[in-house]
């Protein structure tokens, strides 16, 4: 079981998480950041914080620019309590490697559930936490995912094992499926996204798994692995990532959907032939708290 996450609801009458200001007149001052500290009555940092969180809006629009200027008339919304949707408690728990979010191990690799809000590698990095905690320098991480994107990664245990597995990736020998959950409802029960991607084929499957009135609950089979493809790909045909800051700069008229402070994308399966026993691995990692908290509260649960 994924134990990343641990639910912070409680069962007493909801509040209201979302404080709303309009800019009325130009005496204000208009930069986005001097704008929320002085109606939080908080320090700038403070504001900046909420900035960094994507937890401000400016009409209905996502908005994270310190120096964002306001307009007169222009309403500014920013999530100041803790949900289950804005407040992550990975920056406590989930962050740091855990030894039961290893999916599979073996002398040649390492397959770990990534929770969100830490990098693949680099500083302060999932690989650097997993290099620590083996005392080995040589693992490395085969592929990556966003910060913001939970779910499946490899790791090589030495140079060898890391060539081997990247050949896999590079001829696409590779099956990897996702759980995405999108704005809007989504009318077919198919469908496949082909556009190219900076010149480049990508390829990604789209199966529906449960449609709501505002959002929906995909899975997606992907032939390519584009930077940023799922996202992108999506975005295109109307259907955003929800929480996607990138590619989707349209209005959220859902209030509920501006509480949702990361991309609800997660890697939920991967399956390969094993480059030195050739035999089928096939590795899932389950959904993380926050992400079934959102399609609890978008009524897409139980799926």
């Amino acid at each position: 079981m994924l134990k990343i996450f641990k639910s912070r609801i409680k069962h007493s009458k909801p509040q209201m998480p979302i404080q709303k200001f309009a800019f009325t007149h130009k005496t204000d001052t208009n930069t986005l950041l001097n704008f929320i500290a002085k109606k939080l009555t908080v320090s700038k940092n403070k504001a900046k914080q909420f900035l960094d969180r994507r937890l401000v809006f400016v009409n209905k629009r996502r908005v994270w620019i310190a120096s964002y200027k306001l307009n007169k008339g222009d309403m500014v919304e920013v999530v100041t309590e803790k949900t289950p949707l804005s407040d992550s408690s990975s920056k406590h728990t989930g962050t740091r490697f855990q030894k039961d979010t290893i999916l599979f191990q073996d002398n040649h690799y390492l397959i770990v559930s990534k929770p969100p809000d830490i990098v693949t590698n680099g500083p302060d990095s999932l690989e650097e936490q997993l290099r620590t905690c083996f005392q080995d320098n040589h693992i490395q991480a085969v592929h990556r995912l966003d910060k913001d994107t939970s779910g499946v990664v490899i790791f090589a245990m030495n140079k060898d094992t890391f060539e081997r597995m990247k050949t896999l990736f590079k001829k696409n020998l590779m099956k990897k499926v996702y759980r995405v959950i999108v704005r809007s409802g989504v009318g077919k029960r198919s469908f496949t996204m082909n556009t190219p991607i900076k010149g480049q084929r990508a390829v990604s499957h789209v199966k529906l798994l449960k449609r709501g009135k505002d959002a929906s609950y995909l899975e997606v089979d992907i032939e390519t692995g584009r930077t940023h493809q799922i996202r992108i790909h999506l975005a295109s045909v109307g259907y955003p990532v929800i929480g996607e800051t990138e590619y989707d700069r349209k209005p959220i008229e859902h209030q509920l959907l501006r509480q949702i402070r990361r991309q609800m994308l997660h890697a939920y399966q991967i399956f390969f032939v094993h480059p030195y026993t050739q035999k089928m691995v096939s590795v899932t990692a389950n959904i993380p708290e926050d992400f079934n908290q959102c399609l609890m509260a978008l009524g897409l649960g139980n799926r």
